[in-house]
C-alpha cells in the first residue's frame, strides 16, 4: 500500500522559505505574486498493517506541532 504525508505550516505562520521565493520573484520582475506556500510531501510504500503508524510518525518526527500541520493521505 502507499500512503503520503502533507505538511505545511499552520495558517498565520511565515513560511521562510515561501517567502525567500517571493522576494526573489519580485527581484526578477515577476511582481504581483502574493501567499505563496511550500509543502512537503513525503511518500511511503507500507505493509497493510504499518499504516496506523503514520499519524505516529508524522507528529513526532516529520512536524513541528507548533508551527506545522500534517495530512496523511491513502493512495
Amino acid at each position: 500500500m502507499k500512503a503520503k504525508i502533507e505538511v505545511t505550516y499552520l495558517p498565520n505562520v511565515e513560511d521562510p522559505e515561501a517567502l525567500s521565493i517571493e522576494r526573489n520573484l519580485s527581484m526578477l520582475g515577476y511582481n504581483g505574486i502574493k501567499g505563496l506556500s511550500i509543502k512537503k510531501i513525503y511518500e511511503f510504500t507500507l505493509d497493510d498493517d504499518s499504516y496506523n503508524v503514520l499519524d505516529e510518525i508524522a507528529g513526532r518526527i516529520l512536524t513541528n506541532p507548533v508551527i506545522q500541520s500534517y495530512k496523511i493521505i491513502r493512495d
